[in-house]
């Protein structure tokens, strides 16, 4: 019986012993882990935060500069138009090319062939004034950058040696050189039918200065891919979001002009019942500020019909502050 007692009171004490050594190490446990959650959520915090920097940071470190960007308005670039209209009215192609930029692109209404060099333009203006061509505008809206504007809509010319009218789209992009305005793109097609003016927006840019975000070729090969992507998909409300809500369309298959966003995706919309798939064949890029030119030969495979047509482009971007958006695409059929 004291055995069993003496027994009974070390087990108790080695209960008790037992007891206080968990205590402790329960209570450092409770305190290292109170210290690691405190921790935990400093470092959390730390990279919430930097997380949180990290756009700014990237667009902080965006390259850019800064452009003086000449004083221009709308009748100084439709002036341009009748400067060049001029020339034809000479009869001297290499007046017409005066009027082209040393490094530009044709895409003329009565070839398929681009023109790049002057010797090509001269080639086919020294054609196309045989017939005497005297110009019109019908229908315009112009868009003023810094250092590039657009003019485009529809024209008709008017050739004397043999009485023929033609009605075309046109679309011309201009860039101050420092010293003049000059064409640097000129994409005109064939009009098979009337259509209906467009109204004529007034506004004047004044000289300021413009930062420039930083780009580069492959970017806006880039955004023509992603365009092309939206098509291939067959929704046109993804199509619509390459386009800027102040933007203007002369499409490939109708004759119809679209400014609007509604009008474009109305335009798709019929355009993609036939599933196209697009082919870039060959083109340009042109960079300038916050401005880029795309241009060049594209060909749609249409899966539903099988058909297949092949026909020019030309596409202006523009960076809105957020995003480069298309401010200009001209589609046409090759010229037979």
């Amino acid at each position: 019986m004291f055995s069993c007692a003496l027994q009974g009171k070390n087990l108790a004490h080695y209960l008790l012993f037992t007891f206080k050594m968990c205590s402790c190490f329960l209570g450092k446990l409770i305190r290292l882990s109170y210290k690691l959650s405190r921790n935990k959520m400093k470092n959390t915090a730390v990279f919430l935060a930097a997380f949180l920097a990290v756009p700014s940071l990237a667009l902080a470190e965006v390259p850019q500069h800064t452009e003086t960007c000449v004083a221009a308005k709308q009748d100084d670039i439709a002036a341009l138009f009748d400067r060049w209209n001029e020339s034809l009215k000479t009869g001297n192609p290499q007046k017409v090319v005066a009027n082209y930029a040393e490094k530009s692109v044709l895409l003329p209404t009565l070839s398929s062939k681009a023109r790049f060099t002057p010797q090509e333009k001269e080639d086919y203006f020294h054609h196309f004034l045989e017939n005497q061509p005297e110009g019109r505008i019908d229908s315009r809206t112009i868009e003023l950058d810094c250092n590039t504007a657009i003019d485009e809509g529809l024209y008709s010319f008017v050739f004397k040696k043999t009485g023929a009218v033609a009605k075309a789209r046109y679309t011309f992009t201009y860039k101050w050189d420092g010293k003049q305005w000059l064409i640097t793109s000129h994409h005109s097609s064939t009009l098979p039918s009337e259509q209906t003016p467009l109204d004529e927006p007034v506004n004047a840019v004044a000289q300021h200065e413009e930062v420039c975000v930083a780009v580069s070729e492959k970017d806006i090969d880039a955004l023509l891919e992603r365009w092309k992507d939206s098509i291939q998909s067959g929704n046109p409300h993804r199509v619509m979001t390459h386009y800027a809500p102040k933007s203007m369309l002369l499409p490939l298959s109708s004759t119809k002009p679209r400014l609007t966003l509604d009008e474009k995706e109305e335009y798709f919309r019929h355009f993609l019942k036939n599933k196209p798939l697009v082919h870039i064949k060959s083109h340009t890029i042109e960079l300038d500020c916050n401005t880029a030119i795309n241009e060049g030969f594209y060909s749609y495979t249409f899966q539903k019909t099988g058909a297949i047509v092949n026909a020019r482009y030309s596409m202006v971007f523009k960076w809105d502050g957020l995003q480069w958006l298309i401010t200009s695409h001209h589609s046409s059929v090759f010229p037979n």
